[in-house]
């Protein structure tokens, strides 16, 4: 122990050499074993963060070509629905047009031969009074 004195060292350095070690042993036990332990968890949960990012990305990848090629199946189903009805619509119309034409031919005929037989009944009248007008022109004319 002499050998302490002679070096300066009394016990008052012990003492705080034992209150080092408790201070450092609780300092171990209550703050950096936590922190550490928080750390690591921490470093662990992102690592897990960054690989579950990765897959939604990579999903997400996979999931927009997959919603693409739907729509470009979608757009062409769309497509054909729209062209048979457009064909449709004009079968139709073709139709309707026709029949239209078919029955406007039929008033025409009918009417031209309505017409017709009105002209030629107004000719027949004409002709059968041609010879009371001529005969009544002509006893005006000779004053009788």
């Amino acid at each position: 122990m002499e050998i302490f004195g002679q070096l300066g060292i009394n016990t008052t350095a012990g003492i705080q050499f034992v209150f080092f070690a408790i201070a450092l042993l609780f300092l171990t036990k209550f703050v950096f074993g936590p922190y550490a332990h928080a750390l690591e968890e921490r470093q662990n949960k992102t690592k897990g963060g960054e690989d579950l990012a990765l897959e939604y990305q990579a999903k997400s990848v996979e999931l927009s070509s997959e919603y693409e090629g739907k729509i470009r199946e979608l757009n062409s189903e769309i497509k054909n629905i729209v062209d048979a009805s457009k064909a449709e619509a004009n079968k139709q119309y073709e139709a309707a047009v026709s029949k239209s034409r078919s029955e406007a031919e039929q008033l025409v005929n009918s009417n031209r031969s309505k017409i017709t037989s009105a002209v030629e009944s107004a000719s027949k009248e004409l002709k059968a009074q041609t010879q009371t007008v001529a005969l009544a022109i002509t006893s005006k004319l000779l004053g009788k």
